[in-house]
């Protein structure tokens, strides 16, 4: 079943960067021995300070040339207490801003990736999946109308465009942020495993 196919793909995409959240753990530790080691050297004369940095200059110039520098980009959200939002009149401002809150990107929580409606993008762990046009893929086409309204994650709930600089260079005027909406809201192109997981689904 598609379906099946897909959350066993969440829960080996959620083990596997589980794992390597607790190597990555392990390497910052590592990161820390070796930072100190090198202090006590620099501090006791019996390494160059100058002839070092050189040489991790070199050695990471080396290493982002040849693709070879670590990177995860996994992102795990923990919610704190709930904040007051600022009501806004969205019905008013929906034909100014064409909902650009709902192409905003962020993290989920652990329950909302096991439980929740609102699916993560398999290229991006674990951010809220957006569809081709840019919008969160629970969004009615045209209308832009939340499909999850009443089950929308908590990270929704609470936020509030009001005074949102990404959104508003003026709120009160209705004046929007074109060059950051622009710059950071674009249509997302589909990673290899999203595409296949998009192809089996069809």
């Amino acid at each position: 079943m598609p379906e099946e196919l897909e959350r066993q793909v969440e829960r080996g995409s959620l083990f596997t960067h589980t794992a390597l959240t607790e190597h990555a753990l392990r390497a910052n530790e590592n990161e820390a021995i070796v930072n100190g080691l090198v202090d006590v050297l620099v501090r006791h004369n019996l390494v160059n300070a100058d002839e070092l940095l050189e040489a991790v200059d070199s050695a990471r110039a080396e290493t982002a040339a040849a693709g070879e520098a670590a990177s995860l980009g996994v992102a795990i959200r923990v919610d704190g207490d709930p904040t007051p939002a600022v009501a806004v009149d969205c019905a008013a401002r929906m034909p100014v801003c064409q909902a650009v809150c709902c192409r905003l990107r962020f993290a989920l929580t652990v329950e909302e990736i096991e439980t929740g409606p609102l699916k993560w993008d398999l290229g991006r762990p674990y951010y809220n999946r957006h569809d081709a046009d840019g919008y969160c893929h629970r969004c009615a086409p045209g209308t832009h109308e939340c499909t999850i309204y009443d089950d929308r994650p908590t990270v929704c709930r609470d936020y509030s465009c009001a005074n949102d600089p990404r959104i508003w260079t003026d709120f009160d005027a209705m004046v929007l942020n074109d060059e950051w909406i622009a710059q950071h809201t674009g249509p997302d192109v589909p990673g290899p495993i999203e595409a296949f997981m998009h192809a089996s689904l069809s």
